[in-house]
């Protein structure tokens, strides 16, 4: 028996410690998903460590980690651009569920309510956001606009093509038209509501995110956007701790170096992220130098209940511009051909797509240099001031106060037709300064004995248009959820901006001074470098004031169901004009006296000069104008997948500056009215796991849409001249519809597809009545198809990860039914009611490349991009009938501009 026990004895006592061994080294596998708490999605490529173990996150944020020992575990989650987030986790039973949030805090709820960012499921409107992961791979050094091509209903283009010269259009609608906000502080020119994307070339380094809202949507502001809305949200100490150091190579000879840091939430509760970026090219565009230097600096103080924010950041920049459209002829004589028109034996003919006429060398301390005579140049530091207060689980409060500083404008010669040209179409600018100091009738120096013996007399000089800018804002605004339900919110909007414009001579040429006379207050026609001048009235030295004063309110129920949303606002808008160069103004009782720098006036015995006191310079009245919105709408869930929206809109918007006093003469114009924007617009969502489809249609009717700056008619006191009017009652209806889809076809495979179909014309076939001019305008354009931007566009692409973190992606962009720009107030007489020329439609192939390695305490990654990559010749923007003594409604009289070649751009950095 002893021989049986024994053995069966040391048998169990080994099997007893076994399994006891085994109890204490029991393990368990962990499962979750990492999610974005800003927009609920899951996080791809997260890292998640528990226990030395490491896991990541697949396209839709899910992990698992296996054979995780028993006990407490101190897990850890590193995402790109967030926080890193650790706490501890009890792991006791074979299979644990953990899922994860990231982002959020104190941070991303300011950011909810001043940039008012949403969430697609639920707020009842048409949106489309851009990642900075997408930002990242795709822009390579374009202008921002460029990368939202892939956006349905969104057009942009490079114009002319120099840098930073894109313009945007959404829905057909423009981007004066369109409310651009940077981390929802307003930036669209307040006198014209212009953008000028070379203000804001480094924003692509710290931007988290760009959600373009299309139509009325949802923005808390007093801001009544009619085709949409674009909101460029920064990054702050909510993103990934570290930096990134990242050099660029283009096409063109174009570099560019960035520096960016974040510290992160430091233990103090400050933070600070920072950007520098310096840029230098010679342009894409023949003669389009660039140089820019970016800079950004935010500073945050987080406390239990408030986050201040400090931020500044501006880009100076100066580059060189294309600025005439010309003929397609013009620029490709075998493309004319191809669009059938008659291609005539005129000496500037095809020039090239690269051509541009506004350059040339010129020798200046014994070196030749290039010399663009349309260049950009400015600085515009933009300073806010933010403090987001958590008063509670239910109410919170922000004050934003702003300040924006623009210096600088655009040059151009006085006199473009006085130009010498050499033989290869380049300006001969060494002629031009011997012109300028070398009479060129009888020799020796350009000297006029009416003014001066000895100084040399210029007849071309190089004239800059300044538009210097000083603007401050303040937005307090609130958030109350009321109940689990219903969330209130509201603020007021006030914005004060003074513009100052005026022309100066920039350049010489060799010359001493300039002979003007346009300003009446200077008794001095000699005019020397810095001097301000006007080549025409509009141009005169003058101020536009702007007072904006707004409150807004919105009310948002949600169920876990049902989302319904109302949005009032109201605004007054007061504008004034001063104008440097009119005579001044002397009131004496009822009598108003105009008195120059020359003028003496006799008047009740009493003689007046310039040197009399109490004169002014001439400026119109304050004009104020009240305007308001009102916008509501709602959302069902169908189920856990799938929604359906429905919102519409009213807007009496107020018109803009340039609407309300006549630049040419300083007056204000005789008829004003409010625009007014009805839209209504319908669309279902649809979100799986791996399949997303969005799909909405949409009607404005635009009433009473303006021109800037009014329409030139004939004088009826002079019918040699011409005078600005307003002219109301022009309207518009933008109709159509937009298809958004993503497909992850497996975990490495993803693909994209968008289709948008417009229908956008002109409403309008009447004759308006002038009474104060006594005159009658009349023209047809109903029916007629609205200009400038492609109503019918797709997008498709296919993105494919070989292997961990290389991707390889693929884009088609198609554009057609795309009409040139026109007037529709020149569709008079025979050509009533005739569409504008019809651009070719053309599509471009784009590819992209990246791949990006961790190697402790660093990581390295590389992007490329080739735009255009077949080289195609296209034209993306064009005004018809803008060939002199042609009206012919097709590409003989179209003046165009053709888009990019081919262009490539190399980026590599460092993360660290």
């Amino acid at each position: 028996m002893n021989l049986f026990f024994e053995p069966m004895k040391k048998f169990l006592s080994l099997f007893f410690l076994l399994a006891l061994g085994n109890l204490f080294s029991q393990t368990a596998s962990v499962v979750g998903v990492v999610k974005d708490k800003l927009s609920n999605e899951g996080i791809p490529s997260a890292t998640v460590e528990i226990a030395g173990k490491k896991a990541i996150t697949d396209v839709d944020g899910n992990y698992i980690l296996s054979d995780i020992p028993y006990g407490t575990q101190k897990i850890t989650i590193a995402a790109y651009d967030m926080d890193t987030v650790s706490f501890t986790l009890k792991v006791n039973s074979p299979s644990v569920i953990q899922n994860i949030e990231m982002g959020g805090g104190t941070e991303f709820e300011e950011i909810k309510v001043i940039a008012n960012i949403n969430t697609d499921r639920i707020t009842p409107i048409p949106l489309t956001r851009i990642t900075a992961e997408q930002i990242a791979e795709e822009l390579g050094s374009r202008d921002l606009p460029m990368i939202l091509n892939a956006t349905p209903g969104v057009y942009a283009t490079q114009t002319g093509g120099g840098d930073g010269d894109a313009r945007i259009s959404v829905r057909g609608f423009d981007q004066r038209n369109i409310g651009v906000m940077i981390d929802g502080v307003p930036v669209n020119d307040m006198e014209n509501g212009a953008v000028y994307w070379s203000n804001w070339f480094g924003l692509d380094a710290i931007t988290n995110q760009i959600q373009v809202q299309r139509g009325l949507g949802s923005t808390k502001l007093s801001m009544p956007s009619v085709g949409g809305s674009m909101n460029i949200v920064t990054s702050g100490i909510g993103g990934r701790k570290g930096g990134t150091i990242k050099q660029e190579f283009v096409t063109g000879n174009f570099i560019r170096t960035s520096l960016t840091y974040n510290t992160g939430l430091l233990k103090n509760g400050f933070g600070f992220t920072g950007s520098l970026s310096y840029k230098q090219g010679d342009g894409w565009v023949d003669g389009t130098p660039t140089q820019g230097k970016f800079y950004y600096l935010k500073a945050q103080k987080k406390t239990k209940k408030h986050l201040i924010s400090f931020s500044v950041f501006g880009a100076p920049q100066q580059h060189g511009q294309r600025s005439f459209y010309q003929p397609v002829q013009y620029w490709d004589t075998a493309y004319a051909t191809q669009l059938g028109a008659t291609v005539t034996n005129a000496s500037s003919l095809n020039r090239g797509i690269r051509y541009n006429q506004h350059w040339g060398y010129i020798t200046r301390g014994g070196s030749r240099e290039v010399l663009n005579e349309r260049t950009n140049f400015y600085h515009k530091p933009q300073i806010t001031l933010k403090d987001f207060w958590t008063v509670n689980k239910k109410l919170s409060i922000s004050n934003i106060a702003y300040m924006s500083i623009g210096r600088g404008g655009g040059t151009r010669v006085a006199n473009s037709g006085g130009l010498i040209y050499d033989s290869i179409g380049q300006i001969d600018w060494d002629q031009v300064v011997l012109t300028n100091q070398v009479d060129q009738l009888f020799g020796g120096p350009a000297v006029d004995p009416l003014y001066s013996a000895t100084e040399l007399k210029a007849t071309q000089v190089i004239v800059a248009s300044y538009n210097n800018h000083f603007w401050v804002g303040y937005l307090p605004q609130f958030s109350y959820e009321a109940s689990k339900e219903l969330k209130i919110a509201g603020g007021l909007d006030y914005r004060f901006y003074k513009g100052e414009h005026y022309q100066a001579i920039h350049d010489m040429l060799g010359g001493d001074y300039y002979i003007r006379t346009d300003n009446a207050n200077d008794p001095n026609p000699m005019q020397r470098l810095g001097d301000k001048i006007a080549l025409n009235t509009f141009n005169n030295h003058r101020d536009g004031l702007v007072q904006w004063a707004g409150a807004f309110g919105s009310v948002e129920y949600a169920t876990s169901r049902w989302t319904g949303f109302l949005n009032l606002s109201a605004v007054v808008n007061s504008y004034k004009g001063i104008d440097y160069f009119e005579k001044k103004v002397l009131e004496i009782g009822d009598t108003v006296l105009r008195i120059g720098a020359n003028d003496t006036i006799q008047y009740q015995g009493q003689e007046y000069t310039a040197s009399s006191e109490g004169l002014a310079y001439f400026q119109t009245d304050w004009k104020s104008i009240p305007g308001g919105t009102i916008k509501f709408g709602g959302s069902y869930i169908i189920n856990e997948f799938s929604n359906v929206y429905v919102n519409a809109g009213y807007l009496s918007r107020t018109p803009l500056f340039s609407n309300v006093v006549d630049n040419n003469s300083n007056s204000i114009f005789e008829a004003i009215e409010n625009e007014v924007i009805q839209a209504v617009e319908l669309g279902y969502s649809f979100s799986g796991k791996k399949f997303g489809a969005n799909v909405n249609g949409y009607y404005t009717n635009w009433i009473n849409k303006p021109f800037p700056f009014g329409v030139s008619i004939p004088d009826p006191a002079d019918p040699t001249n011409t005078i600005q009017v307003n002219i109301n009652g022009m309207d518009a209806i933008h109709m159509g519809a937009e298809l958004d889809l993503a497909y992850q076809l497996t975990k490495k495979i993803g693909a994209e597809f968008m289709f948008s179909l417009g229908n956008w014309t002109w409403n309008s076939a009447d004759t308006f009545r002038l009474p104060e001019f006594n005159l009658n305008y009349g023209f047809d354009a109903k029916g007629v198809h609205v200009g400038d931007a492609a109503q019918t566009m797709l997008n498709a692409s296919i993105r494919y990860e070989a292997f961990k973190n290389f991707y390889v992606k693929a884009q088609y962009q198609w554009f057609d039914r795309y009409y040139a720009n026109f007037s529709p107030f020149a569709l008079q007489g025979a050509n009533a009611g005739r569409e504008a020329w019809k651009i070719p439609s053309y599509g471009l192939f784009n590819a992209f490349i990246g791949y990006s390695r961790k190697m402790e305490p660093f990581g390295i990654f590389i992007n490329a991009s080739v735009t255009n990559i077949l080289g195609s010749s296209f034209i993306t923007d064009a005004n018809d009938n803008a060939t002199t003594g042609a009206d012919t409604f097709d590409a003989n009289s179209a003046n165009v501009m053709f888009g990019q070649g081919r262009r490539i751009n190399l980026s590599l950095g460092i993360n660290f």
